[in-house]
């Protein structure tokens, strides 16, 4: 089933809660490249932006571009996932 912008952002906030994530807590690059980034298409991809995009812009993230990309969940995210 193809991933939405809407079920992309519950994604990374379930992922975050599995691991009991606390204020500057990493989601696992592993997980996130290899099992999550690997199984999107090009169109999810975009959404993926723009899901990450909602989530820093509400405050529950800080996101780093990179060769491993960086989520990091912020107090205000570790409050919305308790």
């Amino acid at each position: 089933m193809p991933k939405d912008k809407k079920s992309i952002k519950r994604d990374i906030l379930d992922k975050f809660r599995a691991i009991n994530g606390e204020a500057d807590d990493i989601l696992p690059p592993d997980w996130l490249v290899r099992e999550y980034l690997a199984n999107l298409d090009r169109y999810e991809l975009k959404d993926f932006e723009k899901a990450l995009k909602e989530l820093m812009s509400k405050g529950f993230i800080s996101y780093r571009r990179g060769a491993i990309p960086e989520i990091r969940l912020t107090e205000k995210g570790a409050a919305l996932i308790h």
